[in-house]
């Protein structure tokens, strides 16, 4: 299988290693304040922000910035980036009345300051740095990647930790509270729920697309995988990439670039059964676990329709096209969902090179 692109492939070698570490060293802590300041730590050496803002949200809003040494502290609304921070949180009142714009993933302002949240469709973490200098156009993006990285890993690991700190303080609440009406009770464990599934369906889900990201897609593609195994039933993988990205990131830029990333996604989406399990691998990359009785060509055939009909509505300046490569499951086979994927990827590099013939 090709290497994922997208925001990786745009690290260099030492950046990726200290995200590996801070992977890591962010997997042997359970305290947010130990979480944070490697997050600091690691913001400092990869992009050396003079001044950022991380703003979290969970049930509330939490506040924390970084100095230009990476260290913490507690931070409130009259920061000079809270601002900037909350126009990718449009739904929290920031304390003026304006008309809230439309969720965003990166704001620039000017040649010193980046805002980034995750998701883009509906942010849970934003982080703003600013320097004390103009930056180069160049360097702005090689920082709104390292940005996304961090804020990634720095999601995950908090809200691993929020979800134990959870559990433990409903722990407490029940036994403090066994006094209170059942009514509240409910309610405070609905609150807690819906905390619990939102941090859930983030460590699950692709930040551009909406799509299950690759944890995603074999934590329900494993599932349904058994289940197909069991009930003898027939299932099938398709892998897709898209023709000609690098293309469009070269002569349209890294904006259209994911743009029409997004616009694959739905596409590809479009073409499954909302049961499905629909996937963005990485970079352009995208696969989909059906429990379908139809025929192979027939699912491939839904693909193209659905592209050519996208392509005659919808303006754009390319034209959106994907290869697809499909293999059905064996029920009563040993091989594993990876094998399928596999083996569906090479088949979708044959198609992509028969048509290029």
């Amino acid at each position: 299988m090709k290497a994922q692109s997208g925001h990786a492939h745009q690290l260099d070698a030492a950046q990726l290693r200290r995200l590996l570490t801070l992977s890591r060293e962010l997997l042997q802590t359970d305290e947010a304040g130990v979480s944070l300041g490697l997050i600091g730590q690691a913001l400092s050496e990869l992009i050396q922000p003079d001044a950022s803002l991380l703003l979290l949200r969970a049930g509330g809003l939490d506040i924390v910035e970084f100095d230009n040494q990476g260290r913490v502290r507690a931070a409130g609304k009259d920061h000079p980036l809270f601002e900037t921070g909350m126009l990718l949180l449009p739904d929290i009142d920031a304390g003026a009345r304006r008309a809230p714009p439309a969720p965003q993933q990166c704001q620039r302002v000017g040649l010193r300051t980046l805002a980034l949240a995750i998701p883009a469709y509906a942010a849970v973490a934003i982080l703003v740095a600013s320097w004390n200098r103009d930056l180069a156009s160049a360097e702005l993006e090689r920082y709104e990647n390292t940005i996304v990285a961090l804020l990634e890993l720095g999601a995950a690991a908090l809200g691993k930790i929020e979800a134990r700190s959870s559990l433990e303080r409903l722990v407490d609440h029940q036994r403090r509270q066994m006094a209170t009406t059942s009514a509240s009770h409910a309610a405070e464990l609905a609150r807690r729920d819906d905390v619990a599934v939102a941090l859930n369906t983030l460590s699950l889900t692709d930040v551009l697309t909406g799509l299950y990201n690759r944890r995603g897609f074999f934590v329900q593609a494993e599932h349904l995988h058994k289940v197909s195994r069991r009930r003898r039933a027939k299932s099938a993988v398709i892998f897709a990439d898209i023709d000609g990205l690098k293309r469009v990131n070269d002569e349209l830029g890294h904006d259209r670039g994911d743009a029409a990333i997004r616009d694959a996604a739905f596409v590809f989406r479009q073409s499954f059964r909302q049961a499905d399990v629909v996937s963005r691998l990485g970079g352009d990359e995208f696969v989909a676990y059906t429990l379908d009785d139809e025929q192979p060509g027939v699912v491939l055939e839904r693909i193209q329709a659905n592209l050519d009909a996208f392509n005659l509505t919808e303006e754009r300046p390319y034209v959106l096209s994907l290869s697809a490569g499909i293999v059905q499951c064996d029920p009563a086979s040993d091989e594993t969902l990876s094998d399928y994927l596999l083996r569906a990827d090479e088949r979708m590099y044959a198609n992509k090179r028969s048509r290029l013939h």
